[in-house]
């Protein structure tokens, strides 16, 4: 790929337009446990089985995706194939809301492709941007990971009035429309990624390489992956309940989207903050730093109980922290692997570590509500995977 700066304006925007509409989905299922749990009686424990499969679809989807990327060179085909079949999702969530007795077929079938669309972003925009940004590549996924962090935020204070407004039907149905336009800008203008891939494809040598490289690497790897598996734990479960908790802590939808949207805003200052320290710092210092306060202030975010203010202000640092994967994970594997396997590795750290241990940490928060364990005790739980995941740090390598 050629680093014009034309190309690399349009490299960081178009990902960005990417990292927007994906993570815009990050919080969906978490928001709409609500109304399938209240409307239709649906179980706390069966909605989190729900979230755990579609968690383990994309976890475990996001390797072949980046593998294939790496050996064909499609990265703007799959990044906008990705988006459209999030849009898809959302049309279907629609439909679930007025399809009476087939609710939990077309439910499940809306979570299928949520957990196929959420498999591709991450691989692949990192890839791009480690490519467009041979150097520095961390601080400009920080920049492109601010606006993954735009999208989380909006989802709650837009999906919420709009249900409001005009029933949970149409509010998906205009989602689902706005992912399938953003798919088709992304195609469009990732378009001078095209000779990369006419170049790269269907090279029998180049996978060969590719395979040889990425059985060398993995040792560093799985020590990466097991830290962020146990990290991902605890935050996936804990965030997949969130909107829950605070409903009980707060007793008002309202409340419970202005708290997540000013809490996730921090993560828009967050992103680009910590990616600059992982360039500067390498990527070791700063997943110790991000884990360990992380942890902490969960700790006191739980002490908060009721009070408002509180559970705002130690839930917001919670987020700046936490929701750094993106810059700090995957610019750190940037720092460590070669280009060629970059894609796969980002699906394994990704996909694997992050998003296969965030269902597991859902399945233990189901597990524990299912055995009658109150939501809170079971908050308090999962905290202690965040302590674990400390104990880990110093098994990854460092930058050099």
């Amino acid at each position: 790929m050629e680093n014009s700066k034309s190309e690399r304006i349009k490299a960081l925007a178009f990902t960005s337009l990417g990292h927007f509409s994906n993570d815009f989905t990050t919080l969906l299922f978490s928001v709409l446990i609500i109304y399938y749990s209240r409307d239709f009686g649906i179980g706390l424990a069966v909605l989190g089985a729900i979230a755990i499969a579609y968690n383990i679809i994309s976890g475990f989807l996001s390797t072949p995706v980046g593998r294939f990327a790496d050996r064909t060179g499609m990265h703007r085909w799959l990044m906008a194939g990705g988006i459209l079949i999030l849009g898809l999702s959302l049309v279907l969530f629609a439909v679930s809301f007025v399809s009476g007795q087939y609710l939990i077929p077309v439910m499940l079938a809306a979570v299928f492709l949520l957990g196929i669309g959420e498999a591709f972003y991450h691989p692949l925009g990192a890839s791009i941007l480690n490519k467009a940004y041979p150097k520095g590549s961390a601080s400009a996924l920080g920049i492109n990971g601010s606006f993954g962090s735009v999208g989380r935020a909006l989802l709650p204070i837009v999906l919420i009035p709009l249900i409001l407004l005009v029933g949970k039907f149409y509010a998906l149905i205009i989602l689902g429309i706005y992912a399938l336009v953003a798919g088709m800008a992304i195609f469009f203008g990732l378009g001078f990624l095209k000779n990369g891939e006419t170049h790269v494809a269907g090279k029998a040598k180049k996978a060969a390489d590719n395979k040889s490289m990425l059985i060398r690497y993995r040792p560093i790897l799985i020590a990466v992956v097991a830290l962020v598996f146990v990290r991902a734990m605890f935050l996936l479960g804990t965030t997949t309940y969130i909107s829950e908790y605070l409903l009980s802590r707060t007793g008002s939808e309202i409340m419970v989207g202005y708290i997540l949207t000013i809490s996730f805003i921090t993560a828009i200052i967050g992103q680009p903050v910590f990616g600059k320290l992982t360039d500067i710092y390498g990527g070791k210092a700063t997943i110790g730093v991000t884990t360990i306060l992380s942890a902490l202030f969960f700790l006191l975010f739980m002490l908060s109980g009721s009070n408002i203010l509180l559970v705002t202000f130690f839930y917001s640092i919670f987020i700046f922290l936490s929701f750094t994967g993106f810059p700090v994970l995957l610019g750190y594997v940037n720092q460590i692997v070669p280009k060629e396997i970059a894609t796969t590795a980002h699906g394994m750290v990704w996909g694997i570590g992050n998003t296969v241990g965030g269902a597991i940490g859902i399945a233990v928060m189901s597990l524990l509500l299912f055995l009658g364990v109150s939501l809170t005790d079971t908050m308090w739980a999962m905290l202690s995977f965040g302590i674990a995941s400390i104990f880990l740090i110093p098994f990854v390598p460092k930058k050099q």
